[in-house]
């Protein structure tokens, strides 16, 4: 698994290099949606819980993946609690066998955390999969399988075979699920904010009373600079690549370049993963929070301009 804030664009570079079809960190972001996406995880009031950098629109990641060179298929089941989800799971441990046997490693959810990792072997002996995930380092790679899920939903996704995406194409889908991602679109409609509105949601936590949760802030934060990091570096690529786009391209290099200067000084006063501990109650940091987010927000709102004026010159 690479080194990567986003668990899901991690395991899928991390196998993409075991396939011999490395790819740059950033165009695995750019290219997948991982760099656009931000959802504000909020539940009971309280909102940046960490569930929301991998709250994404999941069964449309199959699709998005194959603009990295190879197509990909997905399992997905909801397993029911006690032993009922005994047949459930058992079903998507053969399913995840017989390809884990035919030499392909597995983008799994919610091993030993509710992040993504890296299937990469089984020991039926021990009845559990051998994963490589963000806490690997920690509790070791062994997952057992009557652990899993913890969340009762079990999502896998496995390389099926190289393909050759049109380049030009796979830069226009990109900049449409950026579109999409931007305006919200990147997951259910369950009531939690996405996009780029979504920031105006946590400005306007942060200046009134709402609990915002001090570590998920943290992480929410490094997620999302890291991700609009790499997708500057991909439209960088980009407009190298395609210099007809250049001339759009370049406000939205510049805007996500002020983004996440604008996101930055956030970072220090809410590190991960302590979150800064009373920053976050801090009535003045609050308010300085807000309106960095607003500013972030507006920069995002260039983004997408420019981006609609580049999809133009593809029609």
């Amino acid at each position: 698994m690479a080194d990567n804030w986003s668990s899901a664009a991690g395991a899928l570079q991390g196998i993409l290099a075991f396939l011999d079809s490395e790819l740059p960190r950033h165009a695995v972001m750019g290219l997948t949606g991982h760099a656009w996406h931000f959802c504000l995880g909020s539940r009971a009031g309280v909102v940046a819980l960490p569930s929301g950098p991998t709250d994404f629109d999941r069964p449309a990641m199959w699709e998005r993946y194959s603009r990295t060179g190879w197509r990909w298929e997905r399992y997905f089941a909801a397993v029911p609690s006690g032993d009922a989800g005994a047949p459930v799971r058992e079903a998507a441990v053969e399913w995840a066998i017989e390809r884990l046997d035919a030499g392909k490693p597995l983008i799994g959810w919610d091993f030993h955390l509710h992040e993504y990792g890296v299937v990469y072997g089984y020991d039926r002996e021990r009845e559990g999969f051998l994963v490589d995930d963000p806490l690997t380092g920690e509790f070791g790679d062994y997952a057992a399988w009557e652990d899993w899920p913890p969340l009762g939903e079990i999502e896998l996704l496995a390389p099926l075979a190289p393909s050759e995406p049109d380049p030009v194409e796979a830069v226009e889908g990109a900049l449409r699920t950026a579109l999409d991602c931007f305006a919200g679109k990147d997951g259910p409609d369950d009531g939690q904010p996405r996009g780029t509105e979504g920031i105006v949601a946590w400005a306007d936590a942060f200046e009134s009373d709402t609990e915002v949760d001090r570590a998920g802030n943290a992480y929410t934060l490094a997620v999302l600079q890291t991700a609009r990091l790499d997708g500057a570096a991909f439209v960088a690529d980009v407009m190298a690549a395609l210099p007809d786009l250049e001339p759009a391209l370049s406000a939205a290099h510049r805007a996500l370049r002020e983004e996440t200067k604008t996101l930055a000084p956030l970072i220090t006063l809410f590190p991960f993963p302590t979150g800064g501990h009373g920053n976050v109650a801090n009535p003045g940091l609050r308010r300085a929070a807000a309106m960095a987010l607003r500013r972030a927000a507006q920069y995002e709102r260039e983004v997408a301009a420019a981006f609609e004026e580049a999809l133009r010159l593809f029609e």
